[in-house]
């Protein structure tokens, strides 16, 4: 969570000078080879794929990768990385909503006070407080693309649940990275001459966000499910929004507003409410 949480720190500093795509392509190829060494065993996954499978792993490769990354480094470049961590905090939210609407999970009480609760907390993150400003100026371009990011995730999980009855969850998001970097190199303007150009702070923070914040984050989080099961897993990630918070304080010296810390609270208690059994 520590990794992820990171990651809204780099990815606000690139967006104020890279465009989204080449920002998105770099981060995921470098990704794409280091998942592909450690999901090499898992490709015997292949023989069990039909045509059908194939297809939602192109869709998971859109929605992931492609729509995800563009929405999210767009977001970033207006959007305070502390702010925007909270935002897409509402991923387990939106997810658990949809899930009850598409395939018919049951939505208890508890769970749907969970999802009001969280929805408020993000909102008053937003409006700091303000919450008649929504009806008067609506939501800005920058946390509508945070939005969009969050719904794109919303989309790619619940797709994921399908195509995890056949394949590993390393697999599936190995093959979604790789196809969704192939289709986010065309919308890029990396070239030899562009790669030249791009600084060397800049490709530090671009080896984070491939390297660790998804690589090494992904394969430790996966690893933690192993250990302590998927629910339980799951309830840490309340903990990359405080990480998030944490660093655009200290590293890129954002002012931290009381509704940020009210929000994130109302935010951790509705996950926590939409996971507790």
């Amino acid at each position: 969570m520590l990794l992820w949480g990171g990651t809204f720190i780099s990815g606000r500093i690139l967006a104020q000078d890279m465009s989204a795509f080449n920002i998105s392509f770099l981060r995921f190829f470098i990704a794409s080879i280091i998942l592909l060494f450690f999901s090499f065993k898992d490709f015997k996954y292949f023989k069990l794929l039909n045509l059908r499978d194939y297809f939602i792993l192109l869709l998971l490769g859109i929605l992931g990768v492609f729509s995800y990354n563009f929405f999210f480094f767009s977001g970033l470049k207006t959007i305070q990385a502390s702010k925007a961590s909270i935002i897409i905090a509402s991923n387990p939210t939106l997810t658990v909503l949809l899930a009850s609407i598409f395939l018919n999970e049951k939505l208890s009480l508890k769970k749907s006070f969970g999802i009001a609760l969280a929805f408020f907390g993000v909102l008053t993150v937003i409006t700091k407080f303000d919450y008649l400003t929504l009806l008067s100026i609506g939501l800005k371009q920058g946390e509508l693309y945070l939005f969009c990011a969050a719904l794109s995730w919303v989309l790619y999980s619940l797709l994921g649940k399908v195509i995890l009855k056949k394949v590993s969850a390393l697999f599936a998001n190995t093959i979604a990275i790789i196809i969704g970097t192939i289709l986010l190199f065309p919308f890029s303007s990396i070239n030899v001459l562009t790669l030249k150009e791009i600084p060397i702070d800049s490709w530090f923070h671009l080896l984070y966000l491939g390297a660790l914040g998804t690589s090494v984050g992904f394969i430790l989080y996966y690893q933690g499910i192993q250990k302590i099961g998927a629910s339980r897993a799951a309830a840490f990630i309340n903990f990359v929004p405080v990480f998030g918070v944490s660093f655009g304080a200290l590293f890129l010296n954002e002012t931290p507003h009381l509704s940020l810390f009210i929000g994130l609270l109302f935010v951790i208690l509705g996950v926590y409410l939409i996971n507790k059994r």
